[in-house]
């Protein structure tokens, strides 16, 4: 391993400023940046001998370009070489140390990570196992530093899998990566997107509940957070059991007694409880009138309750119960006045047995 990172040091880091301040030192996180080159310091290829043998490719423009893009130092060279070695079609070290070059210049260049895989799959056909695994071990290191530094990009994180996909490794440490991802920006949805990936790939999914509770007791009003414990639920429960619909409203009843005006409980509320029909789950109804009759629900949540109760007493059918529908949307006209023209619509609606939103076909 000394000696592989040795080789890729020495080929990627040419004579600058920035890396001649780096001690050599390959134990040090300064070998790191060499390796996983994220200095972009311009040093020409012309004067490195594992290069010579290569013609740049410039990018064509035509003859008359309309305007010519101002390239930062350092970029036009760097894809000029790259470009040569894709039409070549060669895989080598060179060709990785370049695609790396690419990656600290725009890591949102999905042919440079895309000529990484075919560089690896290439240049490790033949190998033992152990060396191929060591390879996207390393990889994966490569991927994880440009990560922490391209959060929403969307070909880091498609490299990722990629390389997780090869090893076969197990869910622990990626559902930890991902957390540590989230502990900072826990509304990040690509890092969402990759855990669910994990979770359906690899396993995990015992503790997911406990980790998704915990962000929503940190802020209640993470829609990631509730979106991620419904596509918990969707692969690990029964969505048409009375005792799972009846066990999340009790869980979103929780956060709606801590914040009656916060929009996402009742939205999961009304997610998980539609399928089965309101009527089928009397705790719903009971949490709205409940709130509407003490003093916790004003402002907005007393339009989330009064919002809810419109649906439920509109399914039921009865006369009775639908007219008092009707009412509780005059109200809403005055309370919710933003949407005065959707309440004066929804109580057109009302007894129509028809979707409740305008939008829907």
């Amino acid at each position: 391993m000394t000696a592989l990172i040795t080789a890729v040091a020495e080929a990627c880091c040419f004579s600058c400023d920035c890396c001649d301040a780096h001690p050599r030192d390959l134990e040090s996180s300064a070998a790191s940046q060499v390796l996983f080159n994220t200095c972009v310091c311009h040093t020409s290829y012309m004067l490195d001998a594992t290069f010579s043998d290569l013609e740049p490719l410039p990018q064509d423009d035509g003859p008359v370009p309309v305007v010519r893009i101002a390239y930062p130092d350092g970029f036009e060279e760097v894809m000029s070489y790259f470009r040569r070695v894709v039409v070549t079609g060669e895989c080598s070290q060179r060709t990785l140390q370049l695609s790396a070059e690419v990656i600290a210049h725009n890591a949102a260049n999905y042919t440079a990570w895309q000529y990484r895989r075919r560089c690896l799959e290439a240049m490790h056909s033949g190998s033992s196992n152990a060396a191929r695994e060591q390879a996207w071990r390393e990889e994966l290191a490569f991927c994880t530093a440009r990560g922490r530094e391209n959060l929403k990009n969307y070909q880091v994180w498609f490299h990722r899998r990629s390389c997780l996909a090869r090893l076969g490794s197990g869910p622990e440490a990626e559902l930890e990566f991902v957390a540590e991802i989230l502990r900072d920006d826990s509304k990040n949805y690509h890092a969402w997107g990759h855990r669910q990936w994990v979770l359906s790939s690899c396993g995990g999914w015992e503790g997911e509940a406990a980790f998704v509770e915990g962000l929503l007791e940190e802020d209640a009003r993470n829609n990631s957070a509730w979106n991620q414990r419904y596509f918990l639920l969707q692969h690990t429960a029964d969505l048409s059991s009375l005792s799972v619909a009846e066990g999340e409203v009790d869980f979103a009843a929780r956060f709606i007694a801590a914040a009656p005006g916060n929009p996402s409980p009742w939205n999961y509320l009304r997610g998980v409880v539609e399928p089965l029909g309101y009527s089928a789950v009397p705790r719903v109804r009971l949490l709205c009138e409940g709130l509407l009759a003490g003093d916790a629900a004003s402002g907005a949540g007393r339009v989330a309750a009064m919002s809810l109760l419109v649906d439920v007493l509109d399914e039921g059918g009865d006369p009775a119960e639908q007219e008092r529908a009707r009412s509780l949307c005059d109200s809403l006209e005055d309370l919710d006045s933003l949407r005065e023209a959707y309440w004066q619509w929804r109580r057109s609606r009302v007894g129509a047995q028809q979707p409740t939103s305008p939008y829907a076909q």
